[in-house]
């Protein structure tokens, strides 16, 4: 079993170099937010923001699928629905040869394989962000993870309005009226959102040890 201390430090490491580029962030804006009359200032803190969400979000995934890797959890242990990570080729496969008799006892008898799979061929992607974390997604994600979506619930509005919204919009060329954007409210609720993703990976650690 590996150290969790050493998985603790890593989520805690990325978050805060995330948290110092917020911060970063938000002072080079107070600095051109006053001459600033095509708001690019604004819609920098907008795709920055998300940016640290989803990027960090990632990786937190990547360091909580490496401590079940090198735990030797097996999937079906980690959580059952996690072998949709594992089941992709079968998944295309069924879907290819037409749901034929023949495939769907290969399909079965490939599941028997994949109960005793580790992390070793998980197909991450599955868990990853996409560039789209909205509630939606975050929800998904975690049921598949087996993490607490609770303490999300109270920001998903704000999550999808203003954390994923405004900067599909910005990225897309549908710019919002950023013009009342409290640019500093905007930044802080991203940080608060990184520490309880890392608070979320960090629970989900200390369950498998």
């Amino acid at each position: 079993m590996p150290a969790p201390d050493d998985f603790f430090d890593a989520i805690d490491s990325a978050r805060i170099q995330r948290a110092r580029e917020l911060s970063e962030i938000k002072r080079t804006f107070l600095a051109i937010s006053r001459s600033d009359p095509l708001a690019i200032g604004s819609k920098s803190v907008v795709v920055l923001s998300y940016a640290a969400w989803e990027g960090f979000y990632n990786e937190c995934v990547r360091i909580y699928l490496d401590f079940l890797q090198q735990s030797g959890i097996k999937v079906a242990d980690a959580n059952w629905l996690l072998l949709a990570g594992l089941m992709s080729a079968d998944f295309n496969s069924l879907r290819d040869r037409h749901h034929s008799d023949t495939a769907k006892r290969e399909f079965v008898a490939n599941l028997r394989d994949r109960l005793i799979c580790g992390f070793d061929n998980f197909d991450r992607s599955v868990v990853m962000a996409r560039s789209n974390l909205d509630f939606d997604k975050l929800s998904s994600n975690f049921l598949l993870l087996a993490l607490e979506i609770a303490p999300f619930q109270i920001r998903r509005l704000r999550i999808d309005k203003e954390l994923v919204g405004w900067r599909h919009g910005v990225a897309h060329g549908d710019p919002p009226d950023l013009t009342a954007v409290d640019a500093t409210s905007h930044i802080e609720f991203a940080s608060e959102l990184l520490l309880t993703v890392a608070d979320s990976f960090q629970d989900a650690i200390l369950r498998h040890v």
